[in-house]
């Protein structure tokens, strides 16, 4: 019974995954301007490995409690460690691209009027 819990878990979390690739490849595709298909590249992207390491790692944990390897165990904290290098790795993209934000220009009395 778990076995089957395990498989629905880690095949909702891959198909979150592959969509949520495929939004990234769409954003870079259709944005008009650059901050934005790089920020919903760069966040879908990021979404997608998190879930890809997050299925590792349920998986590594599934194992290492039903067989005791502990091969399985490394490769959890191996995962473990690569998600929150990601984790850190995406506040500082979102920080770069987010650094030079363009002015809006605010309208003069004149438009104002006008309005």
């Amino acid at each position: 019974m778990i076995e089957w819990a395990v498989d629905v878990l880690l095949y909702i979390l891959l198909l979150a995954a592959i969509c949520f690739g495929w939004i990234s490849v769409i954003g870079l595709l259709l944005f008009p301007d650059i901050r934005s298909r790089a920020f919903t590249g760069m966040r879908a992207g990021i979404i997608a490995i998190m879930l890809v390491t997050a299925a590792g790692i349920c998986y590594g944990l599934f194992l290492w409690s039903t067989t005791g390897g502990m091969q399985y165990l490394m490769f959890v904290l191996a995962a473990i460690l690569l998600f929150v290098l990601v984790v850190i790795l995406n506040r500082i993209a979102a920080d770069a691209i987010c650094s030079n934000v363009v002015p809006v220009p605010q309208p003069s009395k004149e438009q104002k009027e006008d309005l």
